[in-house]
């Protein structure tokens, strides 16, 4: 049934039925002065509206539709000119447009994280028939945010370092790439785990222009050994003596330092039982044809 005003206007049920919000909302904009009704009955308290109202009550709804706040469509209300307008407007299409790249890179990020879990999951499988995958990889250059510094060798320390470096990466509107890795500037089985030449890296996406936090490792083959289990001196160092048996026996030598991927989300990092771990070395062939 059609809605039909009283001589003195709209009641706040025909005007809320109209505008398809609610009594609560039209009586707050009554109350913060945004939008207030034609007429109160003196007697009675009653609030009628008029279609002036409704058209202002309208034109908030349209507004707030575009991310208006209440306060700015107040200040456009008390505005005689529209000239202001079309900069207002123009201000929340370039908010709309930053949010938009925000969640873009929200959804690139969880692809990617998507992607580390499915990789993690295969590797689960793996290690149900071997505890240990030694495989001979070869990798493009890859673009990293790093940080290189004396330090501990441990869990802890190296945490704190992660997520400062994580910050860095987000403050500057960077996209992760691929799992965290630590280079071990050292000799791993004679190093100072007390003091010890140690760079982290965080794989991203390629950028420009490249911050100075970034460098691109090169590519090249690597020696891999994949295994479950977190990472400790002892294991660390027994995979490394095997990776060296293997490249003595298929004529490689190593060619640069040693890398620890962390094949995990970042959501799992405090279950030391998921952890899984890629210990490379890069290798050149010395077999001469």
């Amino acid at each position: 049934m059609k809605t039909m005003p009283s001589r003195q206007g709209y009641t706040v049920g025909q005007t809320a039925k109209i505008c398809q919000t609610s009594i609560q909302t039209l009586h707050f904009y009554d109350k913060i002065g945004l939008v207030k009704p034609h007429r109160v009955d003196g007697q009675n308290g009653y609030r009628y509206y008029s279609s002036q109202d409704i058209l202002a009550i309208k034109i908030v709804q349209d507004l707030q539709s575009m991310q208006f706040t209440l306060e700015q469509i107040g200040q456009i209300f008390k505005s005689k000119s529209m000239d202001g307008i079309p900069e207002l407007m123009r201000g929340k299409k370039a908010e709309a447009e930053e949010t938009i790249r925000t969640l873009e890179t929200v959804v690139r990020t969880i692809d990617q994280r998507l992607r580390h879990l499915d990789v993690q999951r295969q590797l689960r499988k793996e290690f149900e028939h071997s505890q240990v995958v030694v495989e001979l990889k070869t990798y493009p250059d890859r673009y990293v945010a790093f940080e290189r510094k004396r330090d501990e060798c441990g869990m802890e320390a190296s945490v704190i370092r992660f997520m400062a470096l994580m910050d860095r990466i987000k403050e500057r509107g960077l996209t992760m790439d691929g799992h965290m890795l630590t280079i071990y500037h050292e000799d791993l089985l004679t190093f100072d785990r007390g003091d010890s030449d140690i760079e982290i890296c965080v794989p991203l996406l390629p950028s420009r222009p490249e911050p100075a936090f970034t460098r691109w490792l090169p590519g090249g083959d690597y020696i891999s050994a994949v295994y479950a289990g977190f990472p400790n001196e002892d294991t660390c160092k027994s995979l490394y003596q095997r990776l060296r048996d293997w490249m003595s026996l298929n004529g490689y030598e190593e060619n640069g330092p040693v890398l620890e991927r962390y094949l995990i989300d970042f959501t799992h990092m405090r279950n030391t039982d998921d952890f899984i771990v890629d210990l490379q070395i890069p290798v050149k062939s010395v077999l001469t044809l």
